[in-house]
């Protein structure tokens, strides 16, 4: 068996090789797809503000405290993100539901709420109910990354689910150094 030190070596590597393959990726065209917000409806196109990228968390929302926790682990660095790209959250809790979440968790997301489903679907984040395991319909977790042109056209660069191991949350890394553990996030 290979030790720690030459797995990290390999995975840094591959990452390497990921990134590549990530700049390499061809842009794939999107819809101006319209959201629910605190403020009225907004389009994707909006959601950049005065940005070239963004970055849309897909979130299963309130019910998912593994959801919750990558979003309070990314929330620290959004002002850093919002030096290149804007940041946006979307689930579909119930507007009331997000500004409780937000509030609670003093995220500095823009939340949106994908009422129809349609955004979710075409991005690969929503799962029907007949493809789930318990029958119901949800969201699935990760995040995408937009560019906006100066036309207005928006594609999507690449994106990524989240889940226990990825890059996005440091947490398991950090239990693997201690053996590993059953942990799992508070509700």
């Amino acid at each position: 068996m290979p030790s720690p030190a030459e797995l990290e070596s390999q995975i840094i590597e591959l990452k390497q090789q990921l990134a590549e393959a990530r700049r390499a990726n061809p842009p794939e065209p999107v819809a101006n797809y319209e959201f629910e917000s605190a403020d009225g409806p907004v389009k994707l196109a909006e959601l950049f503000g005065g940005k070239d990228f963004l970055y849309v968390i897909h979130n299963m929302g309130k019910a998912c405290q593994y959801c919750t926790l990558w979003a309070d682990t990314l929330n620290p660095i959004v002002p850093i993100l919002r030096t290149k790209a804007e940041v946006a959250l979307c689930n579909m809790d119930s507007l009331e539901t997000q500004r409780a979440m937000q509030a609670s968790h003093n995220w500095d997301y823009r939340m949106v709420r994908d009422a129809d489903r349609a955004f979710s679907q075409d991005m690969g984040y929503f799962q029907p109910a007949q493809e789930s395991g318990d029958g119901r319909a949800s969201l699935l977790p990760g995040i995408s990354a937009f560019r906006k042109s100066s036309d207005g056209t928006v594609t999507r660069l690449n994106n990524t689910p989240f889940g226990p191991g990825d890059d996005f949350c440091p947490i398991w890394p950090l239990w693997e150094l201690i053996g590993g553990s059953d942990w799992e996030p508070a509700g």
